[in-house]
C-alpha cells in the first residue's frame, strides 16, 4: 500500500480543524431560570406567575399595518408638477389670438422615491436540556393568568425570544437606520427632509427646546418662525398645508378623513402636557399660567372631555379634525423634559398612506421545513430548533420595514421641553427612565 504522507497530513489538519469547529459550536447548557424541570426557582407555593414586563405588541406597527412584502425594492415615482411649457423663462400663453395659429404645449417634473431592502432582527434563546421532568414537583403552580398551564418549556422560551424581539423593534420603529446592516428606517430617517424634490419633503419642526408655549429659535424645514407661535399654532398651520396638498391630488381629494388617518405620536407624559396646554389653548385666557387656569371650572370640564380617545391617551380637535394621541415610550423620550413628537397620516379615507412588511417565514418554512424551520405569529416569524445530542435551544429571525408613500403628510417635532409631577416612564430596560436601574439576571439555584 502507497501512502501520501502529504494528504494524510491535509486530512489530519481538516479533521483536527472540523473537531476544533464542532467544539466552538457546542452547546452549553443555560442557567436562565425555568418554571421547568429541576430548577426550583419559582415560588411553588404560588398560584400565578404575573410579569412585571411584557409589551407583547407593537401598537404603532399595528397602526401602520403589517403584511407580506415579496419585493426587495420598491420605486415610487411622483409628478412634481405641470405648467405650460416655457419660453425664455416665462410661461407661453394659454389664450389664441389667431384661430389659425398652433397652441403652445405642456411639461411636467417627476421626483422617484425608492425603498430598497428589509431589515433582520433575531435572538437566541437559551441552550436546554431535551431529557428533563416537566415538573419540579407536583404543586408546581399554573403559570398564566386565565388558569391554564404551560406545560411546554419551548413555549417559555419563546415567548421571552420573541418579547426581546419585540423591544429591538419597538427601539427602531422610531430610531431605525437602514445604513446599518441589518437595520430597518424608523421615523427618525422616513419623517424628514432632503428627498429628491422639495414636494417630497416632509414637516420638520425643530422646537429648540421651548415648552408648548413657543419660543426663539424655534425652525420649521430651516426657515426661523415668530417666538409668539404656540404649538398649537404651527400643528394647526401644519394641518392646513397637508389638507391642501391632499386637495391637489386626484387621488386623495374625493375621500373622506376617518378617524385614526392622522394621529400624535409622543411619550405617554407629554400627552398630558399637550391635552393641558390644548385645554388652556381652547377656553382659557391665557395659557401663560396653566396650573392656575386649568383649576377654572370651565378648563377641568373641556379638560375631561379631550380625555381617552382612540388609543385611551387624549384626542385634539384642529379644523374640524379629531387626531387621536397614541401613547409611545420607546426612543421618544429624549432627556428628562424633551420629547419628540409625531403627527403622522396614515391614509386618507381607503388610501393607505404608511405600509409595513416583513418577509413570508411561512413560505421559508414551507421551504426549509425539513430542515427544523417554522413559522410563528401569523408567518411573520422564522423559528429553528437547533439540537446537538441532549441539548436544545431556540432562534427565531423576523425581517420587516416600513414606509410612506406621502413622506410631505408627515411631520416631526423635535425637542419639546414637557415637565411632569413626576420624571417620564419608559418600558425599555435600556433607558434611565425604567423603573430598575440595576439587573441581576435570573438563574437556577
Amino acid at each position: 500500500m502507497i501512502v501520501n504522507t502529504y494528504r494524510m497530513q491535509q486530512q489530519v489538519n481538516a479533521m483536527l480543524a472540523n473537531q476544533m469547529q464542532q467544539q466552538q459550536r457546542a452547546m452549553t447548557l443555560s442557567t436562565s431560570a425555568t418554571p421547568f424541570g429541576c430548577c426550583n426557582f419559582f415560588d411553588r407555593c404560588t398560584d400565578e406567575l404575573l410579569s412585571l414586563h411584557f409589551a407583547g405588541g407593537l401598537p404603532l406597527l399595528d397602526w401602520i399595518g403589517f403584511t407580506v412584502g415579496t419585493e426587495c425594492v420598491k420605486t415610487f415615482e411622483y409628478i412634481t408638477f405641470v405648467r405650460p411649457t416655457q419660453s425664455e423663462g416665462a410661461n407661453t400663453a394659454g389664450h389664441l389670438s389667431d384661430p389659425c395659429a398652433t397652441p403652445n404645449g405642456w411639461e411636467f417634473g417627476t421626483a422617484k422615491m425608492t425603498i430598497e431592502d428589509f431589515g433582520r432582527y433575531g435572538r437566541l434563546g437559551p441552550t436546554r436540556n431535551i431529557m428533563q421532568p416537566m415538573k419540579y414537583c407536583m404543586t408546581d403552580p399554573r403559570k398564566r393568568l386565565d388558569g391554564s398551564d404551560v406545560t411546554d418549556e419551548r413555549e417559555w422560551d419563546m415567548r421571552f425570544t420573541m418579547e426581546t424581539i419585540i423591544q429591538d423593534l419597538s427601539k427602531d420603529l422610531i430610531v431605525g437606520n437602514a445604513s446599518t446592516a441589518g437595520t430597518m428606517n424608523g421615523l427618525e430617517n422616513i419623517v424628514k427632509t432632503g428627498y429628491a424634490s422639495p414636494m417630497l419633503d416632509s414637516w420638520a419642526v425643530d422646537w429648540n427646546g421651548n415648552t408648548m408655549a413657543g419660543g426663539a429659535g424655534i425652525t420649521v424645514n430651516g426657515a426661523a418662525i415668530g417666538a409668539t407661535f404656540d404649538f398649537i399654532d404651527v400643528l394647526e398651520a401644519i394641518v392646513r398645508r397637508i389638507k391642501a396638498r391632499i386637495g391637489w391630488s386626484p387621488l386623495l381629494n374625493t375621500q373622506q378623513m376617518n378617524l385614526g388617518d392622522l394621529i400624535l405620536l409622543m411619550p405617554t407624559h407629554t400627552a398630558e402636557c399637550l391635552l393641558d396646554f390644548y385645554t388652556c389653548w381652547s377656553v382659557c385666557n391665557s395659557t401663560e399660567d396653566l396650573t392656575v387656569m386649568l383649576n377654572l371650572p370651565e378648563a377641568r370640564a373641556f379638560r375631561r372631555q379631550i380625555m381617552g380617545g382612540l388609543y385611551g391617551y387624549g384626542q385634539i380637535t384642529i379644523d374640524g379634525i379629531p387626531i387621536p394621541i397614541m401613547g409611545y415610550d420607546w426612543e421618544l423620550v429624549k432627556s428628562a423634559t424633551l420629547s419628540d413628537i409625531y403627527l403622522l397620516t396614515g391614509g386618507v379615507g381607503s388610501v393607505k398612506l404608511w405600509y409595513g412588511e416583513h418577509l413570508s417565514a411561512a413560505t421559508a418554512a414551507t421551504t426549509f421545513g425539513n430542515s427544523g424551520y417554522f413559522a410563528t405569529d401569523g408567518g411573520r416569524v422564522l423559528g429553528l430548533w437547533e439540537t446537538e445530542n441532549e441539548c436544545y435551544h431556540l432562534k427565531e429571525w423576523i425581517h420587516p420595514r416600513i414606509y410612506t408613500r406621502a413622506p410631505w403628510a408627515q411631520v416631526r417635532f423635535q425637542d419639546v421641553t414637557c415637565s411632569t409631577v413626576l420624571d417620564p416612564l419608559s418600558p425599555d430596560p435600556e433607558s434611565s427612565f425604567y423603573p430598575l436601574t440595576s439587573f441581576a439576571p435570573s438563574v437556577c439555584p
